[in-house]
């Protein structure tokens, strides 16, 4: 017999942005919880906060002990966890509950009242309950590291006793991408679309001969809260950590309820709690609408009466002698009967919604109940299976396409080097050959070249261009000659 639940949450996403209000609420005691100034007092720190802010706090941690870190806005600063259990489990260690005066305004317990510990002083915080907080404030130092805590602190002045643990997520090890640069050693970038989908400038990474990515390690400490959680398990874990603690937990004498070990009991919950919570309200919604099915028929069954009755002064208004009916009378009866058939209109619209309602609500418990009997029987993970191996599939071929358009290309790119190299020898050849001609024009008309002297071009041609004349001028018709000379 287990005397409580377990809880143990983590949340991975504090940012700069988030400390501020955080700090608030956790040392100034303003937020969204039923907080009892009366007990605040009580609360117990591990590690209070010693600087101004939350915020201040952080970043001096992390100058103190030389911890590299990229500060930029999207930065997780900051991971927190929180453990509790019910008030059950509390009440089996001796902690004593009053009623607050407040009821509860949703599931199971809606309605009844709710209670809060009752404490006066110290004494009234029982032994085992600090000994329980205090062997899981031990587990979790020993799973971050002593030095990355920033903040812990047990909190006696809310509804449920609990351990609020915030620490720095720090490894010793990261993995960094490697990137395309050119030949001088500046990053190559190509076109992308961003998250909004606006164009964007991407640093190319650098990939394998398989086509995988590049990634070189760095050591020393770093703040990286990817990094963190994959160290200790990536998708599994939280449910690792889960098992761990129960583990923990359970041997230093506290009796939790942990679920099915090694299960992934965050998505179960968090389906049959959503199944729970809609199956009252549509429990809720039926009630409503079979009052009001009933008032309806009521009243529609009131209007049928009334017309019956001939007796009613207002169905029934006096005739003057010779005018008729009384216009009062009639002002009214007409007045009465546009208002019954408005309520009653109302009440058919009232129906209507809430029959809407209760069939939205239980599409959503049926879309529910779908998705965690996937959990339970595996089709989720079967069909995430069968997505990832058609993409691999798709990748596979793609590659296969690159290689062989890539193999093609080779070709190309050789036969141009080929045909480069054989225009290369040509204009070579050809060069030899003309400064030849030049020093054997230079040489026959009296320019003398020695051996290494540099050939003027442009002055050569013009004396070619003289010697061509010379022989390209036309030869003397014979026959005119001896016209003339007769």
């Amino acid at each position: 017999m287990y005397d409580g639940n377990q809880v143990l949450r983590f949340e991975s996403k504090y940012k700069a942005s988030d400390l501020g209000g955080l700090g608030v609420e956790l040392v100034m005691r303003k937020g969204t919880g039923n907080y009892d100034k009366d007990r605040t007092i009580f609360n117990y720190s591990y590690i209070p906060l010693s600087k101004p802010t939350l915020q201040e706090q952080v970043y001096s941690k992390l100058k103190e002990n030389k911890i590299y870190y990229n500060d930029g806005k999207n930065t997780n600063l900051l991971n927190g966890a929180i453990v509790t259990s019910g008030k059950e489990f509390f009440q089996s260690l001796g902690m004593k509950f009053k009623d607050s005066g407040r009821t509860h305004q949703v599931g199971k317990d809606k309605g009844k009242t709710i209670l809060v510990p009752d404490i006066k002083s110290k004494e009234d915080i029982p032994e085992k309950v600090m000994g329980f907080f205090n062997e899981s404030y031990n587990f979790l130092e020993q799973l971050v590291g002593k030095d990355n805590v920033v903040y812990a602190e047990i909190h006696f002045d809310e509804d449920t006793p609990h351990l609020h643990f915030y620490f720095m997520p720090i490894v010793n090890v990261v993995k960094r991408k490697v990137f395309e640069t050119d030949k001088d050693g500046n990053l190559i970038y190509r076109e992308g679309i961003d998250k909004k989908g606006n164009k964007k400038m991407y640093p190319v990474q650098k990939k394998d001969e398989n086509g995988k990515n590049i990634f070189k390690t760095e050591e020393g400490k770093f703040l990286n809260c990817d990094q963190f959680w994959k160290t200790l398990g990536g998708k599994t874990s939280y449910a690792k950590i889960q098992d761990d603690y129960n583990k923990f937990i359970t041997e230093k004498g506290y009796n939790l309820y942990r679920g099915n070990i090694g299960d992934n009991k965050h998505h179960k919950t968090k389906a049959e709690k959503e199944i729970e919570d809609l199956n009252e309200q549509i429990s809720e919604m039926k009630i409503e609408f079979e009052k009001n099915k009933r008032l309806n028929e009521i009243e529609l069954q009131t209007t049928k009466e009334m017309s019956e009755i001939d007796s009613n002064e207002i169905l029934n208004p006096t005739k003057r002698k010779i005018g008729g009916y009384k216009d009062n009378d009639v002002n009214n009866l007409i007045n009465y009967s546009k208002q019954i058939q408005k309520q009653n209109s109302n009440s058919k619209n009232v129906i209507r919604q809430k029959n809407v309602l209760i069939e939205e609500l239980t599409q959503k418990i049926e879309n529910i109940q779908t998705e965690n009997s996937k959990l339970k029987d595996g089709r989720a993970i079967k069909e995430r299976d069968t997505k990832i191996y058609e993409q691999q599939q798709t990748i596979s071929k793609q590659k296969s396409i690159i290689k062989e358009k890539n193999t093609i290309i080779e070709k190309l790119e050789s036969k141009v080097n080929e045909i480069q190299e054989t225009f290369n020898n040509f204009k070579e050849k050809m060069f030899n050959f003309c400064d030849k001609i030049c020093r054997a024009l230079g040489h026959k008309i009296g320019i003398h070249f020695s051996k290494n002297s540099e050939i003027n071009y442009d002055e050569m041609e013009y004396y070619a261009n003289g010697v061509n004349r010379k022989y390209e001028r036309p030869e003397k018709d014979k026959s005119d000659d001896m016209e003339i000379s007769m």
